[in-house]
């Protein structure tokens, strides 16, 4: 797999690695075939891995800044509450959310549980919306 210069944030080997995994090939298989170490490639792996979510995180925090709708929800707000903020908000922005009340539900329980118990939102939650009502929760 020929790579367009340098310009993202894994290295070639850290490609090469990855790919040989997306393959089906275990660390072992690859540190045989790089005569490497299998300690080796599961750092070059992890780091890889690692810049990958650093760089998801970094994209959705620019749509995020980019969106025109954006709210946080505070904590000791109840879950079904939720979705009318949203729904409001973008009412504001003449903006229409492009999933119901029920998924933005579903959405929340399934990317930020850690930030809720039961129907208590127990951190606070941001919420971002871009113009075509897609929502991006963190």
């Amino acid at each position: 797999m020929k790579r367009e210069g340098s310009e993202t944030f894994l290295t070639d080997r850290q490609v090469e690695i990855l790919t040989m995994k997306k393959k089906g090939m275990t660390q072992a298989d690859i540190a045989k075939i790089k005569r490497t170490t299998r300690g080796n490639i599961c750092i070059i792996e992890k780091t890889a891995l690692r810049n990958v979510e650093r760089a998801n995180k970094t994209i959705k925090l620019y749509k995020t800044l980019e969106a025109p709708i954006s709210l946080t929800i505070p904590v000791g707000t109840d879950l079904l509450d939720v979705p009318k903020m949203i729904f409001k908000a973008a009412d504001n922005e003449h903006i229409k959310i492009s999933i119901d009340s029920a998924m933005i539900v579903v959405k929340l329980k399934t990317q930020v549980p850690y930030k809720m118990h039961g129907r208590l939102i127990t951190n606070e939650i941001d919420v971002s919306a871009d113009e075509h009502g897609n929502l991006i929760i963190t």
